[in-house]
């Protein structure tokens, strides 16, 4: 028979079920919502490593391309840093840049000095004077040949006289002043 007690039951064991299903949702939700949270946030957390990779790979790639430029020249540059006590190996390139292109030269070198540049190695600036005597295409060609030498060396002042009224292609005379920067401790 139904009666209100049965009815009462029913609906109470119904009711109990709809609360115990509502419950285990609750739970799942919360559950998964942890769960999401804690993917979440390891996704973040792989976003940043894998830039922090990326930026450590472009300067690697950098590091790469820059030591691949400097290659071997950085044992040309420490080697046109001549030693501030020997620089026969410079005078004897100035000898032949002379007879190379036909003239005749005079120079004086003073004692080095402290230089005031900066670099990892004591410098030291070696000045010295050159006077050389021939013509305005000797002269033009040995100061392309001293443009071209593989040292730290820089003219600071340049004269050019002629001696006759022909003009550049009789004798005439060149004189100037420079500079070398030499390495102080070799």
């Amino acid at each position: 028979m139904f009666t209100t007690k049965n009815l009462l039951m029913l609906v109470g064991r119904h009711a109990i079920i709809a609360i115990l299903a509502i419950g285990a949702s609750v739970l799942v939700a919360v559950l998964l919502s942890q769960e999401i949270t804690r993917l979440s946030d390891d996704v973040l957390k792989n976003r940043q490593l894998a830039s922090a990779l990326e930026e450590r790979t472009e300067l690697f790639a950098a590091v790469k391309r820059d030591t691949e430029l400097v290659g071997t020249n950085d044992l040309l540059i420490e080697q046109a840093f001549i030693s501030s006590n020997n620089i026969l190996g410079f005078v004897a390139v100035l000898e032949s840049l002379v007879l190379k292109n036909g003239i005749t030269q005079a120079f004086h070198f003073d004692t080095p000095a402290p230089s005031p540049i900066s670099a990892p190695f004591p410098l030291a600036t070696v000045t010295y004077s050159n006077s050389l005597s021939g013509n305005l295409v000797a002269f033009s060609n040995y100061l392309k040949d001293f443009e071209r030498l593989p040292y730290f060396t820089k003219i600071e002042s340049l004269s050019i006289s002629s001696s006759g009224k022909p003009g550049w292609r009789n004798a005439g005379t060149m004189s100037f002043r420079a500079s070398i920067q030499t390495n102080a401790t070799q």
